[in-house]
Formats: C-alpha cells, structure tokens, sequence
C-alpha cells in the first residue's frame, strides 16, 4: 500500500460542502482516508477572484499506481462540475495563470517517488512556495520528507513564513 497526499482546494460558495464530498468520493474510488486536515482559507493564487480558498489536505492508503491516482481524480474533479475547457477559456480572456473553480485536487506525494513528465508533476510543484499547500500538509504530515527538497513540510513553511516576516 502506497501513503498518498492530496491537497483540495475550492472557491465555491459552497466549498466546505464540496470538499467533503470529495473526500467521500476519493474514498469510494481510490483508497481509505487515514488522516484529514482541518479547513484552511486563502486568498486566491495566480488570480482575482470573489471568494477565498478552502483548502484541506488527506492521506489516502491505496494500491494503484500514480497515474491511476490522477486519472481517478480527474474524473472526480469532473463529476463535480469541474470544467478545465471553460478555466481555459477564462483564463485566457483574463490573462491570468489560474480561474475559479469547484473543485481542485493535487497528489501532493506519492510514497516516496518522483514524477516529471507531461501529464505528472510529483511532489506538487513548488509546495515550498506554497502556502495555501503547506499549512494543511504540516497538520497531517508535518515530518514527510520531500524526495527532491530533503526537507520537510514543517521545515519548509518555517521557511516560507520566516522569509515573508522578514521583507
């Protein structure tokens, strides 16, 4: 069995709701939920938006492989009315990197391993830089070791927030 990390994250006036709805689903489809953070908020990233993030990060058992992980998200992230095509088209007539959304889910970890390649990035890019990802990663799994950074979580938003107090 494979210790998975995933980061939710939504903007939606309902976001609390989806999020759990979520994890229901991830639970159903792809393997048991051992640990769940509490509710995170934060600003939108890369964009303007109306509404705040809700974010939450889940460590999920399972005996699939990465890219099964994914295609499995994507598929839940669909079922909940996420539409990549029409981000797309939003973020494009904004000029902005990111768009609203009713459900976003990253593998933050998978185990130990790596992924760089057109359809996987693993560990989720740039976590150290992150905030919104960091603060719920710390509360479930605040010692994991990054495979490519070879620190951790907690030392990693120590970091990040120490930096931002001091500029």
């Amino acid at each position: 069995m494979t210790s998975v990390i995933l980061l939710l994250g939504s903007n939606d006036k309902a976001a609390a709701a989806i999020i759990e709805r979520a994890i229901a689903v991830v639970e159903l489809t792809i393997g048991d939920v051992v640990r769940r953070s509490g509710e995170y908020t934060s600003a939108p990233y890369g964009f303007t938006a109306e509404r705040s993030f809700v974010n939450r990060a889940i460590e999920v058992v399972c005996d699939i492989d990465a890219y099964e992980v994914l295609r499995r998200i994507n598929l839940i992230e669909a079922l909940m009315g996420r539409n990549r095509e029409e981000e797309r088209r939003i973020r494009m007539a904004r000029g902005e990197q990111y768009a609203s959304r009713p459900i976003d889910i990253d593998i933050v970890y998978y185990g130990d391993e790596r992924y760089d390649d057109a359809r996987l990035t693993i560990p989720y890019h740039y976590l150290d830089e992150r905030e919104y990802a960091l603060r719920p990663v710390v509360e479930i799994a605040p010692d994991r070791q990054h495979p490519a950074l070879g620190r951790t979580p907690r030392e990693m938003l120590e970091t990040l927030t120490r930096d931002d107090n001091n500029n």
